[in-house]
């Protein structure tokens, strides 16, 4: 009772005006749920601030009692389930569960050395209700994502990204710099840089050295660039620590040539750089995208020998290549392995070669089980992962525009706001952006059947419509139709399955 007990540093507490945010920060160290996100009762947080000081639980126990006007006992037995939970839990509040991670309340032994005591008074929602249900947040987006740059070192066949655009004008790494201080005042759970080429962004260790000061940075980056020492030493220096994902589909120089259009160096200088990761003390793992290129026992026998000479990678992660907006579909279904070519690799994977592995191999499974045309009663039932847009999520791209998702790119009608001129906070409740998640039935046209279907108020609302899933399926006029996964979606024009 007398040694000192502190909010698991692994969280994060956010004022969404109408409850309060509880989420897991990114470079978790130690134990903690990770991902995690989930909304709570000001009285929760109220409670939860009591942990931020250097007090004993004797101390804090008294506190809460005085704070909520009952007495120390009932305080104790209703902290008791907070104090180092080894599991998730949950309680209710207006028949509705509020969830709190494992691990949340723990001594001060396992915080870890660069603990820092926040001092948090109780907190105070800015609302006068409370909202536990809404999906959308109220205060700003809890993750975004800078897309650096759309330039790219190679010309992947099967890219969904858009290359094609022509940036005149970057945002400049200075308004980089300001936005990240922003987000982290908000404060946000992390934030992602993709590419293009992340490293093909002039000052790109400056922006990722910025993120690890502010605590925000990415879960992981991705690159398709061969390293080199230079690149690896300033990658060292900016403190990052966590997953390097080297995209890499084979060895073979034919099917790197004719996949991604490069050099027949290529191959030679991305085993090269992989060694010279591999002997960095950096953690990373490797991504394969499935194509008709490489979906093959031989070919993906010849990349997993070379990567079992790699004694630190961790996975070896590989995922059938989905389709693109930015790309004719005619071409580009070529590229895609049926379903019975890709069930059958990654049954020989399973038995054949994993066997073997000292690294994890992981197989998108969820690619070729996806239902479509199968899901009743809008968007709240929709299987598969709930879509970030409009709800937590915020997209920059590379001039600054800001749209609501990474596959969107520069679809004017999702172009919600402008990182040059605005604020995160602003952009979030800019007019676009409020009108994008308060369609009406008047603004769906007559061609769509959601214009006049008895889900449309319920399914909108909840927003898990995929907008990029419906533009890839059935084109960018028809950005208003069923999502594919709903029972009522019209049969698609371009095929997401395989």
């Amino acid at each position: 009772m007398n040694d000192v007990y502190v909010l698991n540093p692994n969280y994060g507490l956010r004022d969404d005006i109408y409850r309060f945010i509880l989420f897991s920060k990114t470079n978790i160290r130690g134990v903690a749920s990770p991902d995690w996100m989930s909304f709570i009762h000001p009285a929760h947080a109220a409670m939860l601030s009591f942990f931020t000081h250097k007090r004993s639980l004797t101390e804090n126990w008294q506190l809460l009692a005085r704070f909520f006007h009952c007495d120390v006992l009932k305080t104790e037995k209703l902290m008791l389930p907070f104090i180092e939970n080894r599991e998730a839990f949950f309680t209710t509040w207006n028949g509705r569960e509020i969830c709190f991670p494992r691990q949340l309340i723990i001594p001060i032994e396992k915080a870890g050395t660069e603990y820092h005591y926040k001092n948090l008074f109780p907190c105070n929602p800015t609302g006068t209700t409370v909202d536990t249900y809404t999906r959308r947040l109220y205060s700003g987006p809890l993750t975004l994502t800078l897309m650096l740059t759309n330039r790219c070192m190679t010309h992947c066949r099967y890219c969904y990204a858009d290359t094609r655009t022509q940036v005149q004008s970057v945002l400049t790494t200075s308004r980089i710099l300001e936005l990240i201080r922003e987000a982290a005042t908000l404060p946000v759970q992390q934030i992602n840089l993709i590419g293009g080429e992340i490293f093909l962004h002039k000052d790109w260790d400056i922006i990722l050295t910025e993120l690890v000061k502010c605590g925000i940075e990415p879960e992981f980056i991705s690159t398709k660039m061969p390293f080199n020492a230079e690149c690896l030493q300033k990658l060292k220096q900016t403190g990052y620590k966590n997953i390097i994902q080297v995209s890499l589909d084979a060895i073979d120089t034919m099917v790197l040539n004719q996949s991604l259009s490069v050099s027949k160096s290529y191959a030679k200088q991305m085993m090269q750089g992989l060694r010279m990761l591999d002997q960095s003390d950096l953690p990373y793992q490797v991504s394969s995208v499935l194509t008709t290129y490489n979906c093959n026992r031989q070919i993906l026998s010849e990349l997993f020998q070379f990567l079992s000479t790699l004694k630190n990678l961790q996975d070896w992660r590989l995922t059938p290549v989905s389709n693109s907006i930015t790309t004719n579909y005619r071409s580009f279904a070529e590229l895609k392995p049926s379903h019975q070519e890709i069930s059958d690799i990654f049954r020989f994977l399973q038995e054949s070669v994993a066997l073997n592995a000292h690294f994890r191999i992981i197989l998108n499974q969820g690619a070729i089980k996806k239902q479509y045309y199968s899901d009743e009663g809008g968007s709240m039932q929709f299987s598969g992962a709930t879509c970030s847009a409009l709800n937590n999520h915020l997209f920059i791209l590379p001039d600054g525009k800001v749209t609501i998702c990474e596959q969107l790119y520069w679809n004017s009608r999702f172009i919600i706001g402008n990182a040059r001129k605005s604020g995160l906070k602003d952009i979030w409740k800019s007019e676009k952006t409020l009108h994008l998640c308060n369609l009406s039935r008047n603004d769906i046209g007559n061609h769509s059947r959601c214009r006049t279907c008895i889900c449309f108020e319920d399914c909108f609302k909840y927003g898990n419509r995929c907008w990029s899933d419906i533009i890839k399926a059935y084109g960018k006029e028809c950005w208003d139709y069923p999502d594919p996964r709903c029972a009522f979606a019209p049969e698609m024009t371009n095929r997401l399955d395989y």
